[in-house]
């Protein structure tokens, strides 16, 4: 979820991500280098982004006000952890990869059995 748009500063982006995870938001600075990262849409310009969409009220609310208390935080450092853990985790890409070619079967088996149906009805 994007909290801030461009036309920040990045220290004042860099401050910004700071309090948000100091107080258990956690948050990424996305800019042109890293359009991908985080939306599959390319965006122009750098932003603030939180990572988990059920603490937007809470981050907006601690933006307005620096002394606003989150009522659920996250652990930061168990939060990147299980992030990093799911991304290097090799299991996890076999099954990705694994559904991913389950998937792309079944569609060219529908999209033959549906030529098959076509050229029947043609005759």
């Amino acid at each position: 979820m994007k909290l801030v748009t461009r036309g920040m500063q990045l220290n004042d982006l860099i401050a910004l991500r700071d309090m948000l995870e100091a107080n258990g938001i956690p948050a990424v600075i996305q800019d042109d280098n890293t359009a991908r990262m985080i939306t599959p849409v390319t965006t122009m310009g750098q932003g603030l982004w939180i990572y988990i969409d059920s603490q937007e009220n809470e981050a907006r609310a601690l933006l307005e006000n620096p002394d606003h208390e989150v009522a659920n935080p996250v652990d930061i450092k168990a939060f990147y952890e299980a992030s990093r853990n799911i991304t290097d985790d090799r299991s996890f890409m076999n099954r990705a990869m694994i559904r991913l070619g389950l998937l792309l079967g079944m569609f060219l088996l529908a999209l033959f059995l549906m030529i098959l149906l076509l050229h029947w009805l043609a005759t």
